[in-house]
């Protein structure tokens, strides 16, 4: 007698609701694979979750497969393009000047220009959606409450983006001061919630990328003075990004995630790993801090 097979089917993406859903990159790969620079363009990353320990390899980043089918991710990949290519612009911006890992920042306001009033808003919130959307038992999963339907829309829908949802760019001087070239990339941080602000805290959301610490606020009216007023880019074609001293301390985890990583990152790379040992490259490995 002959044994039937039955093969689950794919869950069904979460936004139309009928074609199965894809191995969606949770953080677009774009951003994952600016971290393979030469001369170590063949190298795997570490993924560390400092709260629990985990850590494990990854080749281009986190994947889930029950959120987004390939069409509907295909939206969020027009905003992701052109969010890489501005940050890797304003990557190039001089903040300061370096000699080896010594450094002299300049801290303040520095301006930019985009092309489509908001597009970036609708990347940064495509990102906390998605992770908003993974499991509540996956270790990167956050809560972002009523704002994860209010994001659906602005990124899927195209709807209007309302006062109480804006961003802001800071860079992320511990990849510009730690490491030796300040326009390369060594890892990134998915996201993270709180209150932040002084006298006007509000929640929002952070996750680094491309050498950058975006945040977003999570619909509360107001701007919070977390960031310079002209920082906030809602609604602006004319901007500014921030470069504050404070922002050394956000990802202050990763010198403890490289620490706990350099050995499987050694183990994993062995074509690689005898120019760690004879100082050729520097021995930071590119790690990814859930």
């Amino acid at each position: 007698m002959s044994k039937s097979v039955t093969k689950a089917s794919a869950p069904t993406c979460l936004i139309c609701q009928k074609e199965p859903a894809i191995r969606a990159h949770l953080l677009p790969e774009c951003f994952v694979r600016e971290i393979f620079h030469e001369p170590k363009a063949d190298e795997k990353h570490v993924i560390h979750h400092p709260e629990t320990g985990q850590k494990y390899q990854s080749n281009t980043g986190r994947f889930d497969k029950g959120i987004l089918c390939s069409a509907c991710d295909n939206i969020l990949g027009r905003y992701e393009e052109s969010a890489f290519l501005l940050i890797k612009r304003l990557r190039a911006m001089k903040v300061g000047s370096k000699q080896g890992t010594d450094c002299v920042v300049h801290s303040g306001t520095y301006p930019f220009r985009v092309t489509v009033v908001n597009e970036f808003i609708r990347f940064a919130c495509g990102v906390l959606w998605k992770y908003a959307s993974i499991p509540p038992d996956d270790a990167a999963h956050i809560d972002i409450g009523d704002a994860r339907a209010l994001f659906e829309d602005i990124c899927f829908r195209g709807a209007d983006i309302p006062e109480g949802v804006d961003a802001f760019i800071e860079r992320d001087l511990l990849s510009f001061a730690a490491f030796k070239d300040p326009n390369e990339v060594y890892y990134y941080c998915t996201p993270s919630t709180g209150l932040r602000g002084n006298k006007t805290s509000h929640r929002m959301a952070w996750f680094s990328v491309g050498g950058f610490i975006i945040y977003v606020k999570l619909n509360a009216r107001g701007l919070s003075d977390f960031a310079p007023k002209k920082c906030w880019i809602r609604g602006r074609k004319q901007c500014f990004f921030n470069v504050s001293i404070r922002s050394m301390t956000v990802n202050r985890s990763i010198h403890q995630t490289i620490g706990l990583t350099d050995g499987d990152l050694a183990r994993l790379n062995k074509s690689i790993h005898t120019k760690y040992q004879t100082g050729e490259l520097p021995r930071w490995g590119k790690s990814a801090r859930s």
